[in-house]
């Protein structure tokens, strides 16, 4: 594989067994390429590990803690380890970051497996290093817990200016974050690039329109390069399109049509630029 991972929010996607998890400890340091060459902020982490992973905080997936520990203990010793200045101050902030203050004086043996998780988020932003790999991040989270991590993520992103690699299989939730995407199979890159890039490559934008004349706007659908895949369903009409902007801008000029357009996005980009892909490439 070839690949360079820009500063943003990046998300890695493929099947189990894909090599997801192999690459993130490749960059870590943790495992020795058998060939070719790997550079982290410019140096190889496998001779310059300690250097590259004080730059960056990683959750693993099922991480295990010290269940004697509190979530602020544990949390004040990673930040002594990484050399912060106030580890106490530290340890709190990210306990609120993840909602954890409430029980930062519990056992982690005490802790469910979300809360669990959450420290484990909690010990890869503390400090906000310059790149956090989160492999699997909302798992074992309820509902509100995955929202709530996306949030955190977002906000250390416009904050901080952290970057991001995150390895997952809930491509819904990646959406709302990621910025870039890798596509892995077999231990090959299938495609990787920003995620507007590959929307419009692999006509991944989906709407629905609904309007008084679908039949005349079925028809000028057609007529439209940056469109396809086009399905008729009573009064609405739901295609594929490479330009979701310039398609949206040419609707709204329709004659007659336009005033009775409701246009409704499609959730799914990331799950169809993988279908997309993996389709193309078997």
């Amino acid at each position: 594989m070839s690949l360079t991972i820009e500063e943003g929010v990046t998300g890695i996607i493929g099947p189990n067994g894909a090599g997801k998890t192999t690459l993130i400890k490749i960059i870590l340091g943790l495992i020795k390429p058998s060939r070719g060459v790997v550079r982290v902020f410019g140096e190889d982490p496998w001779v310059k590990g300690k250097s590259v992973r004080r730059r960056i905080g990683v959750l693993h997936e099922k991480p295990s803690f010290p269940g004697w520990a509190t979530g602020y203990n544990f949390l004040k010793f990673v930040a002594e380890l990484r050399g912060i200045e106030k580890p106490g101050l530290e340890a709190e902030k990210v306990l609120g970051l993840v909602g954890l203050l409430d029980a930062k004086d519990r056992k982690i043996r005490e802790y469910s497996a979300g809360m669990v998780q959450r420290l484990g988020i909690a010990q890869a932003i503390i400090g906000f290093p310059e790149l956090i790999i989160l492999d699997e991040p909302t798992a074992n989270l309820d509902p509100d817990g995955r929202l709530e991590v996306l949030e955190t993520i977002k906000k250390i992103r416009e904050k901080n200016g952290a970057s991001f690699l995150i390895s997952t299989h809930i491509l819904p939730e990646l959406e709302r974050v990621c910025e870039f995407l890798v596509i892995m199979e077999n231990g090959k890159i299938m495609d990787s690039g920003g995620v507007e890039e590959l929307a419009s490559k692999y006509y991944a934008y989906s709407l629905t329109i609904k309007c008084e004349e679908p039949l005349k706007l079925m028809e000028w659908a057609s007529s439209q390069s940056i469109v396809k895949d086009i399905i008729l369903r009573g009064n609405s009409v739901t295609l594929r399109t490479s330009d979701i902007k310039h398609l949206m801008n040419e609707l709204h000029k329709l004659p007659s049509i336009a005033e009775t357009l409701h246009v409704r996005e499609e959730p799914g980009l990331l799950e169809r630029i993988y279908s997309e892909t993996t389709r193309r490439s078997g």
